[in-house]
């Protein structure tokens, strides 16, 4: 496998392992579905704020979390093919949880002052700060109305502490910008919050949608779980070592925000013997900055570890799986963990560890 430092999105490197589109393929039919609930419910509204909603349909991203839903629902009653009809409780939740996660972009983008998003305008930069706001607010309001159309409280059970979660974990790591003493421990109870903490709901709602057993809920929210830091992770690394072209928006957008993540905290422990690119980003931060924080990174052993790290997670993420049966979305989750660590591997481009 040749070693790749600027990877390709969740998994696979250029060559190398399965698609996303491949792995999403057993609920493709069922995706498609969820798309139209989830375009109807967003454009049913005055034709301005139709047109604002309109923009961010244009650039889906890679629809992992509506995906993560679906498989899970499929996988936890045994990979049934049986369409899912509009009105299933596995499409609404789909729908809410992208619709969920939309929303944070649009407000990580206003918090973060970052301009591009999918290689085109934030929607503060597009329309104004206030529009970004309210068409947050909007989302996330459009999206407890899905879930409370599946008319199951257990749903909300599940899904209301983990966004509480997630937004705990978001004003974490904004309260704490710019501060280099946190721990390794804190910067990954800020990934298991803002990031893995929604991908387990989508796992866990999924198989209750279902009327799945409750020990396979809490395996698949595990899987979500785990798989969700790993993702977080690896996240963190492409905004640190990924071109702008590939990455669709500008890079080293956490390093100017001050946010202190596992790489950057790595590429200063491992690879800033004389502290001198530590003082230097605490006094300012631009792309000479961000040219030094990569080179120490890959320097040092931060790579090997980080990708270490990365491949535990999903090697747990799969374990979770075990109580399931057999079946085709079975399998795609656990070549999505796969995916995962491959991809770490070809963007960390991973060096021997000095003795």
């Amino acid at each position: 496998m040749t070693a790749n430092r600027h990877g390709k999105d969740i998994g696979p490197c250029e060559d190398a392992g399965p698609s996303l589109q491949g792995l999403f393929r057993p609920v493709s039919q069922d995706w498609l579905v969820a798309q139209e609930r989830l375009r109807a419910v967003l454009t049913d509204t005055h034709p301005s704020v139709r047109e604002r909603v309109g923009f961010l349909l244009e650039t889906p991203g890679k629809r992992l979390r509506p995906a993560l839903v679906l498989l899970s629902a499929r996988a936890a009653c045994g990979g049934s093919k049986r369409p899912f009809v509009p009105t299933h409780p596995a499409v609404t939740m789909a729908a809410a949880v992208e619709i969920i996660h939309m929303a944070s972009l649009v407000h990580d983008d206003l918090v973060d002052d970052a301009a591009v998003r999918h290689h085109r305008p934030s929607v503060h930069v597009r329309w104004n700060q206030q529009t970004a706001v309210r068409l947050g607010d909007y989302l996330c309001a459009k999206a407890f109305q899905l879930v409370a159309d599946c008319a199951d409280p257990r749903l909300f059970a599940i899904l209301g502490p983990q966004l509480c979660d997630m937004c705990d974990g978001q004003l974490r790591q904004v309260v704490s910008r710019g501060d280099l003493d946190l721990t390794e421990s804190c910067c990954l109870a800020v990934a298991e919050k803002k990031t893995a903490a929604l991908f387990g709901a989508c796992c866990a709602t999924g198989a209750l949608t279902v009327d799945s057993e409750p020990a396979l809920c809490r395996a698949l929210q595990e899987f979500g779980r785990c798989f969700g830091i790993a993702f977080q992770v690896l996240d963190d690394c492409r905004d640190l070592l990924v071109d702008r072209e590939r990455l669709g928006k500008v890079p080293g957008q956490d390093l100017w925000a001050g946010d202190v993540t596992l790489p950057l905290l790595y590429a200063l422990r491992y690879g800033d013997s004389r502290g001198q690119r530590r003082r230097a980003w605490s006094r300012g931060r631009g792309a000479w900055a961000l040219a030094g924080i990569c080179e120490a990174f890959h320097s040092s052993p931060a790579p090997a570890r980080m990708a270490a790290m990365i491949g535990s997670y999903a090697e747990r993420a799969q374990q979770a799986l075990a109580p399931l049966a057999d079946s085709d979305c079975r399998r795609s989750l656990s070549q999505l963990a796969d995916a995962l660590a491959l991809s770490a591997s070809c963007l960390l481009a991973i060096r021997p560890i000095p003795a």
